[in-house]
């Protein structure tokens, strides 16, 4: 008996006009330093974006776990590139809104008349008492980090 065959796929071509960020991104991507093809890019975008709900319910527990940390690694070591090229220092954690205290968005009262543009001011924006998680009853995992992702979270500022 011979082995299953399985079809190929393909994603439809995609064409955006050159001056939308849409048109600018793919334009980039046709003619990158690395002179890498442009699908090879799309792909693993595509596939870091999507490839945890695309093998929800198709693949082991376990598989399934891999490829999410797969993921986030590149996910995470995207954002560390976005931020460098922004200049953005640290993400807010995501139980905090991160204001800016430029004039055009803070006015200064008593409370930051001696904040510098620099400056910034984090404001809770989620109720600690209820939202504080037991992970004996809520059943987390303690998983270890890869390397990779020890670094990222270094980049990060995490611990």
């Amino acid at each position: 008996m011979s082995a299953p065959r399985y079809k190929d796929v393909e994603l439809p071509r995609i064409k955006r006009k050159s001056n939308s960020w849409e048109g600018k991104v793919i334009e980039y991507l046709l003619n990158h330093p690395s002179n890498k093809a442009a699908t090879e890019f799309s792909m693993e975008a595509l596939t870091a974006f999507w490839l945890p709900e695309a093998l929800e319910g198709k693949v082991t527990n376990d598989e399934l776990i891999k490829a999410c940390w797969s993921a986030i690694e590149k996910l995470e070591g995207k954002l560390a590139t976005i931020r460098r090229i922004a200049g953005i220092k640290k993400l807010p954690s995501s139980d905090t809104t991160l204001f800016s205290t430029s004039p055009e968005t803070v006015n200064p009262t008593k409370n930051n008349e001696n904040l510098n543009d620099d400056d910034e001011i984090r404001v809770s924006t989620s109720d600690d008492d209820d939202q504080t998680l037991d992970e004996d009853t809520d059943d987390l995992m303690e998983l270890e980090l890869s390397p990779e992702m020890k670094q990222i979270n270094k980049l990060f500022g995490v611990e």
